[in-house]
């Protein structure tokens, strides 16, 4: 099992701080990543899977749920997909995962 201090090196935003240095979409993905780190889950770069429930719960408290209707809402694909892109610019809005119209200059 990997030590605290290996977990902290696979993250982008947190960095073992105990508040938040950010105010924008970065402070969602350093607790994010607290989080991960905490359970013991962020071992490698990328979004790991306690990251990516948190992601899920999130747009599920939303309402906006998982639709194919390509007018406005996109696939768990695309979601992934723009999840990614969100968490390497360090911006967040839960909108630009599940709606095809909203575009990432939307996010903060």
């Amino acid at each position: 099992m990997a030590t605290r201090e290996e977990l902290i090196k696979q993250c982008r935003y947190y960095k073992g701080e105990t508040e938040c240095p950010y105010t924008d979409g970065r402070s969602v993905w350093w607790g994010i990543e607290n989080d991960a780190v905490n359970r013991g889950d962020k071992t490698d770069k990328g979004i790991s899977k306690s990251m990516w429930n948190f992601i899920l719960e999130r747009i599920w408290q939303s309402d906006c749920g998982w639709y194919n209707d390509t007018t406005r809402h996109i696939n768990r694909r695309t979601a992934i997909k723009r999840a990614n892109e969100l968490y390497d610019c360090g911006k967040w809005g839960a909108g630009y995962l599940w709606d095809i119209q909203d575009t990432i200059q939307n996010c903060y």
